[in-house]
């Protein structure tokens, strides 16, 4: 058997090549990556689309971006240890529904309403991650299980109506719409996306716990073998996720001032792309937070071109679909951008 590898060997052109993509797009998991699948986005836009490149369009953009660059964070925990989780974004609505249940019907304060939330979306992951690892059900199944169950609990908040300050009288209006203010002329959701991802990028880099969750992913036997409890580590992300989820959904309350049951539909889909996109592959063990969140920013960019230059709302699938090919190829081993 020859001692060649299956794709022949290196020669220095090809080692050249290698070292050319190296300098122009960084490492695999690099956020050199995504920055470039960004900086073509915008550039592509801003050609389509004029109005695009200016200052209210950025904020505009950053700002309905952040639920999803919110949940997209949340996402890249759990695909770091190589899973997925399909139910964010019914997740995303049901907390969104139950904290202006609580608000407005059950007449809650706000810190009750805030508090219960996130731990509601903590709870779903801690019993998703508990199924993954106790149960030993793949994540597939448990989080396709808590998309289509969240989802019709959203439906069964309010009978499947909406929930806004006008459901009572007198009109209550939601105690946390402050988030959807303004800081200065910054939006506070801008603030708390940037917060969120910030917090997300510094506990990956610089705790063990970041270190332990690129373990986990990279290969789940080692690092069972050095003293890792990987089952713990497993339920953490998915509580990473789902209180990502869980703060999304009161982010999308407050500035719509209203919540749907199907609030945030195509949220798991469009949240794992971005991830994808990002740097981080299915088989986890790379990446950065960050990565994702630009991952995600560049799934707002495209959103934004379609509604700037006028096409049907249903472009945006067609997009996703091209994304997210695209993020696999830039995930692969081998060639193209590795």
């Amino acid at each position: 058997m020859s001692g060649k590898s299956a794709k022949g060997p290196r020669t220095p052109d090809a080692e050249r090549r290698r070292a050319y993509r190296r300098l122009l797009l960084g490492n695999p998991g690099a956020v050199r990556r995504p920055l470039l699948f960004l900086a073509l986005a915008i550039i592509v836009a801003s050609i389509v689309s004029p109005s695009f490149f200016t200052v209210r369009n950025a904020v505009a953009v950053l700002t309905s971006s952040s639920f999803l660059i919110v949940v997209a964070a949340g996402e890249a925990f759990v695909v770091l240890v190589g899973m997925i989780d399909l139910g964010v974004e019914s997740v995303f609505a049901a907390c969104g529904m139950f904290a202006a249940w609580l608000y407005v019907i059950q007449r809650q304060s706000t810190g009750v309403t805030v508090l219960l939330t996130l731990l509601l979306g903590i709870a779903i992951g801690l019993v998703a991650g508990l199924l993954v690892t106790r149960a030993r059900i793949p994540s597939f199944i448990v989080t396709l299980g808590t998309y289509w169950g969240f989802r019709g609990l959203a439906l069964l908040f309010n009978g499947g109506n909406y929930i806004s300050p006008n459901a009572v009288s007198p009109i209550r209006p939601f105690g946390f719409s402050g988030i959807a203010g303004n800081l200065g002329a910054i939006p506070i959701l801008i603030v708390v996306m940037v917060g969120v991802v910030a917090v997300g990028q510094v506990v990956m880099t610089f705790t063990p716990f970041g270190t332990w969750v690129k373990a986990t992913g990279s290969s789940e036997e080692a690092a069972r073998a050095v003293g890792i409890r990987t089952f713990v580590i497993k339920m953490a992300v998915f509580s990473c996720s789902g209180v990502a989820a869980a703060l999304g959904g009161l982010m999308i309350t407050a500035w719509q001032d209203s919540i749907y049951p199907l609030t945030g539909q195509g949220y798991s889909l469009e949240a794992i792309a971005g991830v994808i996109l990002g740097g981080i592959p299915f088989s986890g063990g790379r990446g950065s937070i960050v990565g994702a969140a630009i991952g995600a920013l560049v799934i707002g960019v495209i959103n934004d071109v379609i509604v700037l230059v006028g096409l049907p709302a249903l472009y945006e699938y067609i997009f996703v679909a091209v994304i997210l090919v695209l993020a696999g190829l830039q995930t692969r081993g081998g060639s193209f951008v590795k």
